[in-house]
């Protein structure tokens, strides 16, 4: 997992449970794969426990993790990991047009030009 950034306002437990999604996506974690532990993945991000514990809670809600009593927490689901990270993107793109003021209509048209202009110098 990736490390946290405390001076983002995300809360560090979303911000676990967004990396661990992403290690998903990416594959280093499979359908039927345990992920680190609670204590494993706390030490290696330097937070404290309980937050891993509510991020890993939190992904088990979303179907993403599931745990059996005695068992590590394992990957649940791996098929659309990815295109719901994007999707949280862009809610949070929305949400922050919103706040300046800017149409949903006007976000579209940036992200479709934007994607035409890196496909334009791909070619």
């Amino acid at each position: 997992m990736r490390s946290l950034d405390a001076s983002t306002g995300v809360p560090l437990y979303l911000q676990v449970a967004r990396a661990l999604k992403e290690d998903i996506a990416v594959g280093r974690y499979g359908e039927g794969e345990a992920v680190p532990s609670l204590r494993v993945a706390s030490a290696e991000l330097r937070v404290n426990i309980h937050t891993v514990g509510k991020a890993y809670a939190l992904l088990e809600r979303e179907g993403v993790l599931r745990r059996r009593r005695g068992d590590a927490f394992r990957v649940a689901t791996v098929p659309g990991a990815a295109v719901d990270l994007i999707r949280d993107d862009i809610h949070a793109l929305l949400d922050r047009a919103a706040t300046l003021q800017i149409a949903s209509e006007t976000v579209l048209e940036l992200v479709e030009s934007t994607a035409l202009e890196r496909v334009r110098r791909k070619a």
